[in-house]
């Protein structure tokens, strides 16, 4: 199964409710799992051969809200 993991700003209830239909006509609603509780808001997504990176991310964004790959924030350090 593939999994990539994303930082994002998305931080309470009222944004995870704006991202939440975008991710799920994206990815689908079993695909994706968010920690809002966790310091770097964290969005995991298992979506093997279904969806890509930049699919994910032109849906956060239509949201209004960033984010980027963990492995290319940790890469910028």
């Amino acid at each position: 199964m593939e999994l990539i993991t994303f930082k994002t700003n998305i931080n309470n209830a009222s944004a995870l409710q704006r991202v939440t239909p975008l991710l799920n006509a994206t990815i689908g609603s079993t695909n994706w799992q968010l920690d809002i509780a966790g310091a770097e808001n964290t969005l995991k997504v298992y979506a093997p051969g279904i969806v890509n990176e930049t699919q994910v991310l032109d849906a956060i964004h239509k949201a209004g809200f960033m984010a980027v790959n963990i492995e290319d924030f940790y890469a910028i350090y």
